[in-house]
């Protein structure tokens, strides 16, 4: 089960309102206005012009001196928030469900989820537009981490057990943080919130994903509502863009079974909002 804490500007406009403090652009005094003056010949008319470009140009530097402040002011402030994990530590889902405030059914289900046989626990995952694939990764590294050396070897051995190609690089950026053994595998949370390898992991879920439905072209090509799966993919496996605008894709139904099926795992959705 995995929770998305976001940190967008709307969220972090709500967190700040909840201070008393509003992100919002300081007022800009307008220039001085010219009144009551009427031009009696060419001359005054050409010394009105003169005033009234030199008031536009001192009105202009001080509007853009007060934007350029404002603008400051803001980023300083959204500097100082502090983005949530990656990866969260575990948290016991009865102790989430109480803190979600969730109706009684959903009290139950994650009890019962809770007190066995899996003992399940609840990971938050950043939701920064990677947290499907994120979550995947975590979901698998962490259940070989934490579950011994037993749940270390059926994690290896399953591995070991794909065929499919577009898996490999998915292979090659679980064992990268798991380690040689059990042992070493007790640092995959850390290496989870780790920039570099855990953007690995990602990047190569979503090659995995799109790669598999270019494979499967008849099954996947109704995913987009473009209808054109080739431009689909290629935006699902973008990490990232020289563009200021640049948002990553959510994956969704479509990429948890092109994952599900070219990694041979079970992946299961709790719903309970």
């Amino acid at each position: 089960a995995f929770d998305r804490s976001c940190a967008t500007a709307t969220q972090i406009l709500a967190v700040v309102r909840k201070t008393d403090t509003m992100l919002v652009a300081s007022p800009i005094t307008p220039p001085a206005l010219m009144h009551d003056i009427v031009p009696d010949s060419d001359e005054d008319d050409e010394i009105l012009q003169a005033v009234l470009l030199a008031s536009l140009g001192q009105g202009s530097s001080e509007s853009e001196g007060q934007c350029s402040s404002a603008t400051q002011a803001q980023i300083d402030i959204l500097s100082q928030c502090q983005p949530p994990p990656r990866v969260s530590t575990p948290v016991s889902l009865s102790s989430y469900a109480i803190e979600a405030d969730l109706d009684e059914a959903a009290k139950q289900t994650l009890q019962a989820l809770e007190d066995g046989p899996d003992h399940l626990k609840l990971v938050r995952v950043r939701g920064d537009g990677h947290c499907l694939f994120r979550a995947i990764a975590a979901s698998l590294t962490l259940t070989a981490a934490w579950g011994g050396s037993r749940a270390f070897e059926a994690l290896q051995s399953h591995l070991q057990s794909l065929s499919e190609r577009c898996a490999q690089r998915v292979i090659a950026s679980i064992r990268d943080m798991l380690g040689r053994n059990a042992t070493e595998a007790a640092n995959a949370a850390e290496f989870l919130n780790d920039e570099e390898k855990s953007d690995a992991a990602v990047a190569a879920l979503r090659t995995c994903a799109t790669d598999y439905m270019r494979q499967h072209v008849d099954r996947f090509r109704l995913c987009c509502d473009s209808g054109n799966l080739e431009e689909y993919c290629a935006r699902m496996s973008e990490m990232s863009s020289e563009s200021p605008t640049f948002s990553p894709a959510y994956g969704g139904h479509s990429e948890i079974v092109a994952l599900s099926e070219a990694l041979r795992i079970r992946v299961e959705i709790v719903d309970c909002r």
